[in-house]
């Protein structure tokens, strides 16, 4: 069994205030519309009908793509609560989906889909490799697979190490680079659709921070708001808050 950076009370309490207004889901979905295209043009079926979230609670790109698309979302999670997914399905209007609670690892594959995705779920376990390869799998012949992962390496790596370093710890930034990527694809023989830094610098911290890390967020938060909107026109390892990754099988 693979080794977890987290553990599944941390992901319960984490998502407990997880809001499920429509608008606001909506709002955080659409900026990946552009790679959402991508995952439905360059997929063999005609028109795609299944959707699969590896680590999907609480289920918002879920219920987002669902509705948009008119696919059939299942969530893949060990979180023990469903109501926040029931929640996001709800407000989307998405009456057919469905859930399994499973560790990944413990989950006996009974069938595979169109599409499959992950968020932020390879980079908090030790062997990400295993786990990149998990993904395959589930993903039909002819399927599109898309997974993105924080870029916590480089700038954000420094500016964790002095403001945010219990979330830093909760993540392998080994996993965190193109070759990774690269290597994933030739051992499951599948095709790159696309490869990409993506994002502005996050500045938003998940500790609680002393009056020397308060003032050093202020002053890291005062700059890249201003340069943010510039960053995130010219992707880039050094600065650029996620990598995102588009294949088919």
């Amino acid at each position: 069994m693979d080794t977890k950076l987290t553990s599944k009370e941390y992901w319960e309490e984490y998502y407990k205030k997880t809001q499920t207004s429509k608008d606001k889901i909506s709002r955080i979905a659409s900026e990946y519309d552009s790679f959402w295209e991508t995952l439905i043009s360059e997929n063999s079926q005609i028109q795609p009908k299944s959707i699969l979230e590896i680590g999907g609670y609480p289920g918002r790109f879920l219920a987002y793509l669902g509705d948009k698309y008119k696919l059939v979302p299942t969530c893949l999670d060990y979180n023990s609560d469903t109501s926040k997914i029931e929640e996001c399905m709800n407000v989307f209007g998405v009456k057919e989906y469905e859930m399994i609670q499973t560790d990944l690892f413990n989950h006996q594959i009974e069938k595979q889909y169109d599409i499959v995705f992950s968020l932020g779920f390879v980079e908090h376990f030790s062997d990400y490799n295993k786990v990149l390869d998990t993904h395959c799998a589930y993903l039909k012949p002819g399927g599109t697979l898309l997974i993105m992962v924080p870029n916590k390496r480089w700038l954000r790596k420094w500016y964790g190490l002095l403001v945010d370093y219990d979330n830093l710890k909760a993540h392998n930034l080994k996993c965190m680079n193109f070759k990774t990527f690269n290597d994933f694809a030739k051992r499951n023989n599948l095709k790159e659709i696309k490869l990409t830094y993506f994002g502005e610098f996050q500045y938003a911290v998940h500790q609680k921070l002393n009056f020397i890390q308060e003032f050093i967020k202020w002053v890291v938060k005062f700059i890249f708001k201003r340069l943010n909107p510039f960053l995130r026109k010219h992707p880039s390892k050094l600065y650029s808050s996620s990598i995102i990754a588009i294949y088919k099988k």
